[in-house]
């Protein structure tokens, strides 16, 4: 599996991490009383000597935020749809991220929606998606607008899957 490394210059990941903190800031200002974190915050925190480069393949594994509900610690991963019609989604971290703990955060370029997406779920959808490349598959910004299991907002989110 190719490891893709991580460029902060691009624009791609500049308008990614502003998704990742916009994120952030909304879950933390709907639900308060939860300590909502940066994933490599959280792993920095376990182990203050881990290396950017073993924090971004953790990362693949376990998201960007995570939190702890009822005991249970619960990751996502912010995606951030750039394109009008496909949406590229990283090999790797569709077959690394994966448990009912773990959710994809989808926002796309030219809108504010957020839709949660169950990881199980979005790995055995896009998992009958032919690959672009090595690294990558392309998504069309439809299937994740309209995919059944998919949460339209953080609100409805948690709303469906902590207070049901």
């Amino acid at each position: 599996m190719a490891y893709t490394a991580f460029d902060p210059k691009s624009i791609r990941s500049i308008l990614g991490l502003k998704f990742q903190k916009t994120v952030l800031d909304k879950l933390e200002l709907q639900f308060p009383n939860i300590n909502f974190m940066m994933t490599w915050e959280y792993f920095k925190k376990t182990d203050a000597s881990l290396t950017d480069k073993q924090l971004s393949y953790l990362e693949k594994e376990f998201g960007d935020i995570t939190y702890e509900y009822k005991g249970q610690r619960h990751y996502i991963e912010c995606c951030l749809a750039m394109g009008k019609n496909y949406s590229k989604l990283c090999e790797m971290k569709r077959l690394k991220f994966v448990g009912s703990n773990k959710w994809y955060c989808y926002g796309f370029k030219d809108s504010t929606d957020i839709i949660m997406i169950p990881s199980r779920v979005w790995k055995k959808y896009v998992g009958k998606i032919k690959k672009h490349d090595i690294s990558c598959r392309l998504v069309s910004i439809y299937s994740i607008q309209t995919l059944r299991a998919g949460v339209r907002g953080l609100k409805e989110y948690w709303e469906i899957y902590h207070n049901s």
